[in-house]
């Protein structure tokens, strides 16, 4: 009898060491981008995906983490180095990576399994960024048929662009390559098989300038913004809070950039000073529109003036919307960090949107992930400043040296371009001055990291360590602290 009793407090044990262990929702998609990551980098790393023959791991892995985060990072030329097979399983990481892998299996498993767990719903409901479990199943429905209807569109319209310039078959993979990069906010393209570089020899091409900017527009809203906004019809008083605040804030963002682009580059002949007035207008647009978080680009950023290269980072960094395929601290967060300053300006103790208050939780959230960003980009560019900092490099069109104030100036590594690449890798932009090649391994671990990061979200990752800690037991007395 006591072996028995012994017995089943063992069992009772063990069973309740295995729950402590069980993984949360959220540390299951957490491992879903590592898991997709490296088979990624395992089959990029076959013989057959490289047209050399000789696979390296390095370049695999930063390639595989970059589709897979939907970046647009490179150390090498996509086309060039990678064959058919080796672009194709690029395009399959960037898929995966726009919708979530675990998105993907959700919806099997809701239409498929009969019996759903509320762990299951959570599960779907934290990867496919919705805010209530109910209407789930319909929400992931409207992620994939919306998602492949608008790639499918995109595709069929690049072809006018494409297949002029590279034929049939070639062309078609082109325009079905860019739809799929530029609705994910990847930012790749396969413009090397003419010796281009991103999208520098569309920039005179209204329509396909037009149909990647909406593209990307579109993928960086949200996929509940879209179901909010089918859902209500288009009536914008039936929408709940979160996407009035997404469509606002992003039209906003949008407008203010434009402006603000051909003012800084009008005349700026290393970009688009040298275009007529129409390409300078759709171009400008197409500044304010890739930096969240596309990685497109038609001219040599290494020419940008300072305005347009602070404000390029400022957009990279706040990036696009919550639930979508773009990076960055999201419009949402910018928005709640914003009101909650005019809140404090006025002494007023609820910060109030559209009417409506907001969760004092969501303000804490928004500071702790706006500070996380911060923290790990300075800690990155100080060490890849102190490991690359003078490295030469040589710019994506070529050039070893940047004209400035009439005068030539050597490319090197200093602390513009690092913070650059720091900011566009954080914010899964993928936008770069060139620099990324050249730098030491030891710097493109730290951007490997930083693309994981920004792709996953700080926040959640604190949340995969934390959710299983208790709340302090005992509330400490409060005081003041001198602030400012």
């Amino acid at each position: 009898m006591p072996m028995s009793l012994r017995a089943e407090r063992a069992l009772q044990v063990d069973k309740m060491k295995i729950k402590r262990f069980k993984f949360r929702p959220i540390a299951i998609v957490v491992a879903s981008f590592v898991i997709v990551i490296f088979a990624g980098a395992g089959l990029l790393c076959i013989p057959a995906a490289v047209r050399s023959g000789e696979p390296d791991f390095l370049i695999a892995l930063f390639s595989a983490t970059s589709a897979t985060c939907v970046t647009g990072h490179t150390v090498i030329d996509p086309y060039t180095y990678f064959t058919g097979f080796g672009q194709a399983v690029m395009l399959i990481l960037i898929q995966i990576g726009g919708l979530g892998f675990i998105t993907i299996i959700s919806l099997f498993m809701l239409y498929m399994k009969k019996d759903v767990t509320l762990s299951d719903r959570k599960l779907a409901m934290q990867s496919a960024g919705g805010l209530k479990m109910n209407g789930l199943k319909e929400l992931l429905k409207y992620i994939f048929i919306g998602t492949f209807s608008l790639e499918f569109i995109g595709a069929v319209l690049l072809c006018v662009s494409f297949i002029p310039e590279y034929g049939w078959g070639l062309g078609i993979w082109q325009a079905v390559f860019t739809s799929v990069s530029s609705f994910c906010n990847a930012g790749f393209s396969l413009t090397g098989a003419n010796g281009g570089y991103s999208l520098a020899g569309y920039a005179s091409d209204p329509l396909f300038m037009i149909v990647v900017m909406a593209l990307i527009t579109i993928g960086g809203l949200g996929f509940y913004v879209w179901y909010d906004v089918v859902k209500n019809r288009f009536r914008p008083s039936r929408y709940s809070l979160h996407t009035k605040v997404v469509l606002i804030s992003t039209g906003c963002i949008l407008a203010v950039a434009w402006a603000l682009f051909m003012a800084f580059e009008w005349n700026n002949e290393g970009t688009i000073g040298g275009m007529n007035a129409a390409d300078k207008v759709i171009n400008s647009l197409f500044f304010a529109v890739t930096p969240r978080t596309a990685g497109h680009y038609t001219v040599d950023m290494n020419y940008f003036t300072d305005g347009s290269y602070l404000l390029t980072n400022l957009l990279m960094f706040v990036g696009g919307s919550p639930g979508s395929t773009a990076g960055g601290v999201k419009t949402t967060t910018f928005v709640v960090l914003l009101m909650t300053m005019i809140a404090a300006c006025r002494r007023e103790k609820q910060v109030r949107i559209f009417k409506r208050g907001v969760e004092q939780e969501d303000e804490v959230n928004s500071v702790t992930v706006a500070m996380l960003y911060v923290i790990a980009i300075v800690l990155s560019v100080f060490i890849i400043c102190g490991v690359d900092g003078g490295t030469p490099y040589q710019s994506d069109y070529g050039d070893w040296t940047t004209v400035v104030n009439g005068a030539e100036v050597p490319n090197v590594v200093n602390f513009k371009n690092v913070l650059f690449e720091v900011i566009s890798a954080i914010s899964a932009t993928g936008l770069t001055m060139g620099i990324t090649a050249e730098l030491s391994v030891l710097s493109k671990v730290i951007l490997i990291l930083l693309m994981f990061f920004g792709r996953v979200g700080g926040y959640t990752l604190i949340l995969v360590f934390s959710e299983t800690r208790r709340p302090p037991a005992i509330t400490r007395l409060p005081e003041h602290i001198m602030i400012g």
